[in-house]
């Protein structure tokens, strides 16, 4: 794990053995909450993967 990150989840209060159980989803969510970022969840980062799956859709302006 990023020397970064680790020092973040740890400073959050979680212990070594936490942070080895945690999902990469839930160590990211900590760690944007230690930098303020509230309110992200892991159900977050699933609809980012789903958006970066979708197709482009080409947007185009309505016929006046």
């Amino acid at each position: 794990m990023d020397a970064g990150c680790l020092r973040a989840l740890r400073r959050r209060g979680h212990s070594d053995a936490s942070i080895s159980a945690m999902t990469p989803e839930e160590a990211f969510c900590e760690y944007c909450a230690y930098h303020g970022i509230m309110n992200m969840m892991p159900a977050t980062l699933e609809m980012l993967d789903k958006l970066r799956a979708e197709v482009p859709v080409a947007i185009t302006a309505p016929a006046i």
